[in-house]
């Protein structure tokens, strides 16, 4: 008999995991190292769902926390992100292949950009078969294309420092977690899929598109999620 698959459902904010909290059945709470856990069932299946706080240090805890003390053994990160290839609009989906962490230097002493030394690589790829459940879930009900998300410290908010990141790793989007994830889940050898819904361009407008349009990216993008949930056996 194949093993139980928990699916860990991270967010950086509320409003990314909010209305998958309320399509929760069977809820109990924990917090742990300060995070929010959840521990339930979304349509009969095992989940666990968190809202780690922004930033790579803060998804790196919290995914690794549910690895260690819930059984998590797949991994999905929803939430919000911004546009750094051109043709990528707000509310477009992007779903990750692939992340890199674009603040991590050590070109000084050699290595190519993004390289995170001791595990030896760039880029850290998504679980194929999750990427295509998560793209056959959202379907026609959102533009969607499938691509590099380049994570780091930084709230990106200038047109020059995007098209430099974009340019550098072939992202579409940027975010500040992602990458984290994806470090750890590779680590441990823990399918990852994420899904990203685009809340602004990353340019001098970020700033003021973000409050606006981020309720509405967030609960685009978890409402994807639900559907992966609903509709695919796994």
């Amino acid at each position: 008999m194949a093993d139980t698959i928990i699916t860990g459902i991270i967010g950086a904010m509320d409003v990314e995991v909010e209305s998958i909290a309320a399509n929760m059945q069977d809820v109990e709470h924990n917090v742990v190292s300060g995070i929010p856990f959840s521990v339930g069932k979304l349509s009969g299946k095992p989940v666990v769902l968190a809202r780690c706080g922004i930033g790579k240090v803060n998804a790196a805890v919290c995914t690794q926390i549910m690895l260690s003390k819930f059984g998590v053994n797949e991994v999905i990160n929803t939430g919000v992100a911004g546009a750094i290839a051109k043709g990528i609009k707000q509310n477009d989906i992007v779903i990750a292949d692939r992340f890199v962490q674009h603040d991590v230097d050590t070109t000084a002493i050699g290595d190519p950009a993004g390289f995170v030394s001791t595990v030896n690589k760039i880029f850290f790829e998504t679980d194929k078969g999750i990427t295509t459940s998560l793209k056959a879930a959202i379907g026609n009900k959102a533009r969607t294309s499938i691509g590099t998300v380049a994570t780091g410290d930084q709230f990106i908010a200038d047109k020059k420092t995007g098209k430099k990141i974009h340019e550098r790793f072939n992202a579409a989007a940027c975010d500040m977690e992602g990458g984290a994830i994806a470090q750890v889940c590779a680590l441990a050898g823990v399918p990852f899929g994420a899904v990203r819904c685009i809340s602004d361009s990353a340019d001098e407008k970020a700033h003021m598109d973000y409050p606006e349009f981020a309720a509405k990216a967030a609960a685009t993008c978890a409402a994807m999620v639900l559907e992966y949930f609903k509709y695919f056996e796994r």
